[in-house]
């Protein structure tokens, strides 16, 4: 080898040496910065053969990162934001229903008014029982009122912050934009990159905890990032998510969508497959279907409790057509209360031993028919509407009409409805026949009354009326105890001048003895299988459910952080620098470095020596 080609050598070997010596050094000094990753330089033996000599090319400084535990931290990192943030917002509604026996939970408060409509039935008479329980009822639909306003706030609170989430991705997205454009400008002038792939690591980690989302690196170096379904967010550069939030978003109004609008100016949808998880998953899942159902659920006890304590209830009798024997026979019943949408008549009749249900719906809009299945609670019954008010002949029409044919169908002028069938072998058979009518004022016959209204346009009866998007839709926040019986207690025991227990006793027995089916959009129970219990029951149901959900999503959050623990330190263990091992390749960096000076310097001394040969 010439002392040239040693030269050569040496300080191809110094300059690597000297390099590493950096690259350690900063390995050492940043080993506690969060998010720096092990960085390591190696060289390239270059041979020349016309010269038969060899030396090292110094490479670019490579970071040591684990892809494929990244991609699993990523991926568990947005199911454990989602869980977080959605927990989050669960505990406070768990909070705010609090335990069945908390004294201040709706199960309480009904106890407690049902415990004074007993006392009340002992001494109808005492003003005090009167007052006592007037008092026990305001408090409850207050309760009632204030949980289910308290989830519209979460409602508006979710999509504020789903409005923040979007701010906080689009800005990530244009971070990761300015880094890749600066990564490709240093890559471009051949210089290290290692430290601008550090900080887009971090980006890239924000943005998977705020949505679900595909990273992809293409063999360009390049970055590429959509949704789940597809949507790109970023390809060379970034698109922009859109999303105006309703700050008066109320009772039934659904949120706005987050959209993304590419580069192109094309505008598509996220659809719910795309948010899945991450926090702005969560968010969306809370304003759309969790507080929504939530709302029904307190919706559906006030409604059922308003209508269990109001509604008259008629039964069919036994009726034929008058023939000896007669040939057709069924029953009949009283439609003449039948004024209010929302009352209903149900008929049951068997068909070859097979029993069906029909119930009549009556509303007052004719463009709301034909009506929806899931107007009752029953997913076995078929459901037909009625056009109110409706003359005798008008009210036949429409049930004969509907029922078609099979049936002898009948009205008279007092509104008496007769079902008939006819008695040969193998045709229908008439079972029940019921007319449901709600009271609508407090000085009426009977023992049902209107106590609990809709404090819409100064209170008005609650009927469970279809109109205008169903009265029944934010009816817990206007739900309020009749102004009548406020300004007169001793209504909850009848007539001033013939007051009894007949009606404390209905009205206890309405909530504690009588089953009713509850719709299953409330979350409790299933639209095959609805819940059939006491208005008791199912506000005992409101509070389990809660704590049932409350249980899950702390379950969820345990898990998916534990999964997030491992996923992380895996990741962090294979990029993390170890700094007992890189104060040893310190060392021998240091021992190579000296070494390289020495074969230098002899080299040095050789030439003196050569030149100094005259």
């Amino acid at each position: 080898m010439t002392l040239g080609a040693a030269l050569n050598a040496a300080m191809s070997g110094l300059s690597l040496t000297k390099a590493q010596l950096a690259v350690t050094s900063k390995n050492v000094a940043n080993a506690n910065v969060d998010g720096y990753t092990l960085k390591t330089i190696v060289g390239t033996e270059v041979h020349n053969t016309s010269t038969s000599s060899s030396s090292v090319l110094t490479n670019q400084v490579k970071r040591q990162v684990n892809t494929e535990l990244q991609s699993a931290y990523w991926e568990s990192l947005s199911d454990s934001a989602y869980s977080t943030q959605y927990n989050e917002y669960i505990k406070q509604l768990d909070q705010m229903f609090g335990k069945v026996g908390d004294p201040n939970s709706i199960p309480s408060l009904m106890n407690n008014f049902t415990n004074a409509l007993t006392s009340l039935a002992t001494d109808p008479s005492s003003q005090s029982a009167q007052e006592v329980a007037v008092n026990a009822a305001e408090e409850l639909s207050r309760s009632i009122n204030s949980s289910a306003e308290q989830v519209q706030e979460m409602r508006r609170d979710t999509d504020a912050a789903i409005a923040d989430d979007v701010d906080q991705v689009n800005a990530i997205l244009k971070e990761i934009e300015s880094l890749e454009d600066s990564i490709i400008v240093e890559r471009s002038a051949g210089r290290e990159t290692a430290h601008l792939q550090d900080q887009m690591d971090r980006q890239l980690e924000a943005l998977t905890e705020k949505m679900d989302v595909e990273i992809d690196q293409g063999n360009d170096g390049l970055l590429r990032i959509s949704t789940q379904s597809g949507i790109t967010l970023y390809n060379d550069r970034a698109s922009e998510l859109q999303f105006t939030p309703k700050p008066t978003l109320g009772v039934g109004v659904e949120g706005n969508p987050i959209e993304v609008k590419s580069r192109s100016g094309a505008v598509m949808e996220l659809s719910s497959h795309d948010l899945k998880s991450g926090s702005m998953g969560a968010l969306v899942e809370l304003r759309d279907n969790t507080l929504p159902e939530t709302q029904a659920r307190l919706d559906e006890l006030a409604s059922q409790m308003a209508l269990s304590l109001s509604q008259q209830t008629s039964e069919g009798v036994a009726a034929d057509d008058g023939g000896a024997p007669p040939a057709a026979t069924g029953l009949s019943v009283d439609t003449s209360n039948l004024n209010s949408s929302g009352d209903t008549i149900e008929l049951e009749f068997n068909v070859n031993g097979e029993s069906r249900k029909v119930t009549f719906v009556a509303v007052t809009d004719p463009s709301l028919l034909p009506l929806s299945p899931d107007v009752t609670a029953d997913s076995n019954d078929i459901v037909h509407g009625l056009v109110i008010p409706a003359t005798s002949a008008s009210l036949q029409s429409q049930i004969s009409s509907a029922l078609g044919g099979g049936f002898d169908v009948s009205v008279d002028a007092g509104g008496e409805l007769k079902v008939l069938a006819p008695t040969s072998p193998g045709t229908i058979e008439v079972t029940g026949l019921t007319a449901k009518n709600t009271r609508t004022v407090t000085a009426a016959d009977g023992s049902e009354i209107p106590l609990f209204v809709d404090s819409n346009d100064g209170g008005v009866p609650y009927t469970g009326a279809l109109e205008e998007g169903g009265q029944k839709t934010g009816f817990a926040q206007r739900i309020t105890v009749n102004k009548a019986v406020l300004d007169d207690p001793g209504l909850l025991a009848g007539e001033t001048d013939k007051q009894s227990s007949e009606r404390a006793n209905l009205l206890k027995d309405r909530l504690t003895k009588t089953e009713y089916t509850f719709s299953p959009s409330s979350g409790v129970g299933a639209k095959n299988a609805p819940y059939v219990g006491t208005i008791s029951d199912f506000g005992i149901e409101t509070v389990v459910k809660q704590s049932q959900i409350a249980s899950a999503a702390t379950s969820a959050e345990s898990n998916s952080k534990a999964v997030t623990s491992i996923a992380k330190n895996a990741y962090e263990n294979s990029y993390k620098v170890d700094v007992d091992e890189e104060l040893v390749k310190l060392t021998e960096l240091q021992n190579a470095y000296a070494a390289n000076a020495r074969v230098l310097s002899a080299i040095d001394e050789l030439y003196d020596t050569l030149f100094s040969i005259r």
